[in-house]
C-alpha cells in the first residue's frame, strides 16, 4: 500500500510540473466585458475576440457581467487568478469614473490590474437638437446665461461619462444646464432626437450626425474628428479645458507573468490592426489605437484624479 501511495504520488507530481510547464496560451481565455450583451461595447468586443483567437493559437470568449457602472465585471477580473486567462476590457466608465462616483469600489484602477494594451481612444462630441437656435458653442453658452436652468442635456445615467462631461463644460463655462440621466445612451439619442432634451454629449455620434438627427456643435478632444471636419473643438471656439476623451484598455489581473502579458500584447495588437476588426469600430464611430502598455498605464493615471477633481467642485455625492 505504501509504494503504491508513492507511485501515487510521483504520478500527481509529474502531471502538476508538466501542467505548470505547459506554454501560454494552453487553454480558451475568458474576455470579461462589464457591459450587457447587444450594445455597442459588446459588438466590437467580440470582434476584438474574434480576431485575437486567430493570432494567439485559443479561443477568446467573451462573458458578460453586468452592473454598477461596469464595476462588477471589472472586480471579478481583479479577483481572478493571475495567469492570462481571465482579462477585462476596461472602459472609462469603470476605471476612471466609477473610482470617484461609487463609495466602494472593489478594485484600484492602477493597483488591482495590469494594462496590457490601448484598444481605442477618442473625444466627445457634444450635439443639441436640431430645433435648438444655437448652431456654435458661443451662441449655446450665450442661450444659457440667458436662460439659466432652462436648458437640458441628457447622459446614460447618473455619473456616467456624459453626466461629468456636461459637469465639466458647466464648471468652464460658468453655466447653468439641467442634468437628466437615463438608462444608456441610446434612450438618451432617442430624446435628443425627438427634441425632448436640448443636448447630449456622447463618444460615438457618428450615425446621427451623419443622418442629419442633431448638431454637432463641438469636439471635446485636441483635435477635429476625421468623421466631422467641420465641427470644431471646444478650444477653437473659446473654451479649451472641456476636454473629454474615452478609452478602452485590455487589462489583467496584478501579477500577471510579463511573458503572458507580452504575448496577449502582441495578439491583440494584431487583431485590433486587422482591417475587419478595425471595419467593426468604425461602424461605431471609433479607430483602434493598440499601443504600449506604458502608454495607457500613464493615460489612466491622469485621468482618474482629473474626474474626482470635476465630481468634487460639482458636489456629486458618490453613492
Amino acid at each position: 500500500m505504501g509504494l503504491t501511495r508513492f507511485f501515487t504520488a510521483v504520478c500527481f507530481s509529474f502531471a502538476s510540473a508538466v501542467a505548470v510547464a505547459q506554454p501560454f496560451p494552453s487553454k480558451a481565455v475568458t474576455m470579461i466585458v462589464p457591459f450587457p450583451p447587444g450594445g455597442s461595447v459588446d459588438a466590437v468586443a467580440r470582434q476584438i475576440a474574434a480576431g485575437t483567437t486567430q493570432y494567439l493559437g485559443q479561443s477568446v470568449v467573451v462573458e458578460n457581467k453586468v452592473g454598477a457602472g461596469g464595476t462588477i465585471g471589472s472586480g471579478f477580473v481583479a479577483k481572478a487568478a493571475p495567469d492570462g486567462y481571465t482579462i477585462l476590457l476596461g472602459t472609462t466608465s469603470a476605471l476612471a469614473v466609477s473610482p470617484a462616483t461609487y463609495k466602494n469600489v472593489p478594485y484600484d484602477s492602477l493597483k488591482s490590474f495590469v494594462p496590457i494594451i490601448e484598444v481605442t481612444r477618442g473625444p466627445f462630441v457634444l450635439s443639441v437638437k436640431n430645433s435648438l437656435p444655437a448652431n456654435d458653442i458661443r451662441e449655446l453658452v450665450e442661450m444659457a446665461k440667458k436662460n439659466p436652468g432652462k436648458l437640458n442635456s441628457g447622459s446614460a445615467g447618473q455619473g456616467s461619462v456624459h453626466h461629468l462631461a456636461l459637469e465639466l463644460f458647466k464648471q468652464v463655462a460658468g453655466i447653468d444646464i439641467v442634468h437628466v440621466p437615463y438608462k444608456g445612451g441610446a434612450p438618451a439619442w432617442t430624446a435628443v432626437i425627438a427634441g425632448d432634451i436640448d443636448m447630449l454629449f456622447d463618444s460615438m455620434p457618428g450615425p446621427y450626425m451623419f443622418r442629419g438627427q442633431a448638431k454637432p456643435l463641438a469636439v471635446a478632444g485636441p483635435h477635429r474628428l476625421t468623421g466631422l471636419p467641420n465641427v470644431p473643438t471646444f478650444a477653437e471656439q473659446g473654451f479649451p479645458g472641456v476636454e473629454t476623451v474615452f478609452f478602452w484598455a485590455m487589462l489583467a489581473p496584478a501579477g500577471t507573468p510579463a511573458d503572458v502579458v507580452a504575448k496577449l500584447n502582441t495578439a491583440l495588437g494584431q487583431a485590433l490592426r486587422d482591417p475587419g476588426v478595425r471595419a467593426e469600430f468604425g461602424k461605431q464611430s471609433m479607430e483602434t489605437s493598440p499601443g504600449t502598455q506604458d502608454e495607457i498605464a500613464r493615460f489612466m493615471a491622469s485621468e482618474i484624479p482629473r474626474w474626482r477633481q470635476v465630481v468634487q467642485k460639482a458636489g456629486l455625492k458618490p453613492e
